[in-house]
C-alpha cells in the first residue's frame, strides 16, 4: 500500500512538473481575431459571395445545344420506303444564342452584387470584432466591481461593529443601523445582477470564439476619420446598392436587342422499291433573330422600373450618408466624454485616497472615529464603480466608432488601458 502511495505521489509530482514546463497556451486578441474572420455569421456572406461571382460566369456560357434524329414522311396507312413522298431519315441541332450583350451586362451586375457581399462580409468581421471587444471590457467592468463591491460589505461589517461598540457606550446609533442595513442590501442586490451579467456574457463568448477567453482588455485608440462619409461601410453598402440599380439599367437596356439561334438538319433520302426515288439527300440551314415587337409591353416597363430603383437607390444613399454622419458624431462625442469621465473619477479617486490616509491619520491620533474612516473608504469604491463603468463606456464606444471605418489595415490594438489600483 506505501508503495503505491509512492508511485501516486512520484507521478503527481511528474505531472505537476511537465505543467510548469509546457504551460497550457494562451490564445492572443489576434488568435481571436482569426476565429472572428471564420465565424460562421462571416462565412455564410463570403460562400454567397464566391456563389454570385461564379453565378456571374456562367451568365456568360451559351444554353447547351439541341440534338434531334428522326424520321420525315412515313405514311401512315402503309409504312414502307416505296412511295411519294420519298421517307428520310433525318439528324440535326439547333443552338440559341442569346444576346450577347444582355449576357455580359447580366455578368457585371452579378459581380457588383458579389463584391456589395464581399464588403458585407468584412463589415460583419469588424462588427464581430467590436463586440468582442466590448464584452471584454463588459466583462473586466463587472470583475472590477464584484471586487469593489466585496471590499464594501467588509467595510460594511467593520462599520456595523463600530457602531455596536458606540452603542455599548451609550450613543444613540440606531439610525445609523438602519441605513447600513438598506445600502448593504443594495450592494448585495448589485452582486447579484453582475452575476446575471456575466453569465449572459459567457453564453456571448462562446457564441463569438467557443471560449471564455482569459486575457485582458485591450486598449482601443481611436482612427482618424476624415469626416468622409464614403470610407464607411454603410455608405460604401448604399453606394454598391447605387451602383447595381445601374447595371440593372444596363441589363434593361440590352434586352432591346436581338436574340440569335442557328438550325441545321441533314436528311438521308430514301430511294424506295427498285431505286425509283433517286436523288440528292438533303441539307438544311437555320439562321435565326428576334425582333422586339412588343417592347413597349415588355422592355419598356422594365427599363421604367430599373431606372425608378435607381432613384430609390440613390435617395437610400443620400440618407444613409446623413445617418451615418450622425451616427460617427455621437459615437466620437459619446467615446470624448467617457475619457473625461475618466480623468475626473481617476482625480477625485486620487482626492479621495488623500483623505482616506488623512483620516487614518486622525483616527490614530484619537480625533477622529473609525467610522469616518469606513464611510470614506465605502465613498472611494464607489467612485471606483463609476470609474470601471467609464472604463467600459470608453472602450465600447471607441471599438464601435472604429468598426465602421473601411480601412484595409486597422492596427487600432495596443496594450492594456492603465487601471488605477484598487485600495485593500
Amino acid at each position: 500500500m506505501r508503495k503505491n502511495t509512492t508511485y501516486l505521489s512520484l507521478f503527481s509530482v511528474f505531472i505537476v512538473t511537465i505543467s510548469a514546463i509546457n504551460p497550457v497556451y494562451a490564445a492572443s486578441f489576434e488568435d481571436y481575431v482569426q476565429k472572428l474572420a471564420e465565424h460562421p455569421q462571416a462565412m455564410s456572406i463570403l460562400s454567397e459571395s464566391e456563389a454570385t461571382r461564379a453565378q456571374a460566369k456562367g451568365e456568360l456560357g451559351l444554353p447547351d445545344p439541341m440534338f434531334m434524329i428522326g424520321v420525315d414522311n412515313v405514311p401512315i396507312s402503309d409504312p414502307a420506303f416505296d412511295r411519294f413522298l420519298p421517307t428520310s431519315k433525318v439528324i440535326g441541332f439547333s443552338q440559341a444564342i442569346p444576346n450577347p450583350v444582355l449576357l455580359g451586362a447580366k455578368s457585371r451586375k452579378l459581380n457588383e452584387v458579389s463584391a456589395k457581399q464581399q464588403l458585407l462580409a468584412d463589415y460583419t468581421i469588424e462588427r464581430l470584432r467590436y463586440m468582442f471587444i466590448s464584452k471584454l471590457a463588459e466583462y473586466e467592468n463587472i470583475n472590477t466591481q464584484e471586487e469593489v463591491i466585496h471590499q464594501q460589505l467588509s467595510y460594511y461589517k467593520e462599520l456595523e461593529n463600530a457602531f455596536k461598540g458606540q452603542l455599548e457606550s451609550g450613543r444613540s446609533v440606531y439610525q445609523r443601523f438602519s441605513e447600513i442595513d438598506v445600502e448593504r442590501a443594495e450592494a448585495e442586490r448589485k452582486l447579484n445582477n453582475l452575476q446575471a451579467q456575466k453569465e449572459t456574457i459567457r453564453a456571448e463568448f462562446f457564441r463569438l470564439v467557443d471560449e471564455v477567453p482569459e486575457m485582458e482588455v485591450p486598449e482601443v485608440q481611436t482612427i482618424v476619420w476624415d469626416n468622409n462619409p464614403n470610407t464607411l461601410y454603410p455608405v460604401l453598402v448604399a453606394a454598391k446598392d447605387v451602383d447595381i440599380s445601374r447595371k440593372d439599367i444596363k441589363v434593361a437596356d440590352a434586352a432591346f436587342l436581338p436574340n440569335f439561334g442557328i438550325n441545321a438538319v441533314y436528311k438521308q433520302r430514301e430511294e424506295g422499291q427498285n431505286n425509283m426515288y433517286s436523288g440528292d439527300d438533303w441539307f438544311s440551314v437555320q439562321a435565326q433573330i428576334s425582333i422586339p415587337l412588343w417592347a413597349a409591353k415588355n422592355q419598356v416597363p422594365k427599363l421604367q422600373a430599373a431606372k425608378a430603383r435607381e432613384r430609390s437607390a440613390i435617395f437610400s444613399y443620400d440618407d444613409i450618408v446623413g445617418q451615418w454622419v450622425k451616427q460617427m458624431t455621437a459615437l466620437k462625442s459619446a467615446s470624448d466624454a467617457a475619457a473625461k469621465n475618466i480623468k475626473v473619477l481617476q482625480d477625485k479617486d486620487h482626492s479621495m485616497n488623500q483623505k482616506i490616509k488623512a483620516v487614518q491619520r486622525n483616527y490614530e491620533a484619537g480625533t477622529a472615529d473609525l467610522d469616518s474612516v469606513l464611510l470614506a473608504k465605502i465613498d472611494r469604491a464607489n467612485i471606483q464603480v463609476q470609474l470601471a463603468d467609464a472604463r467600459q463606456e470608453y472602450v465600447s464606444r471607441v471599438a464601435e466608432y472604429n468598426s465602421n471605418i473601411a480601412q484595409s489595415n486597422k492596427n487600432i490594438i495596443t496594450e492594456k488601458m492603465p487601471v488605477q489600483e484598487n485600495s485593500k
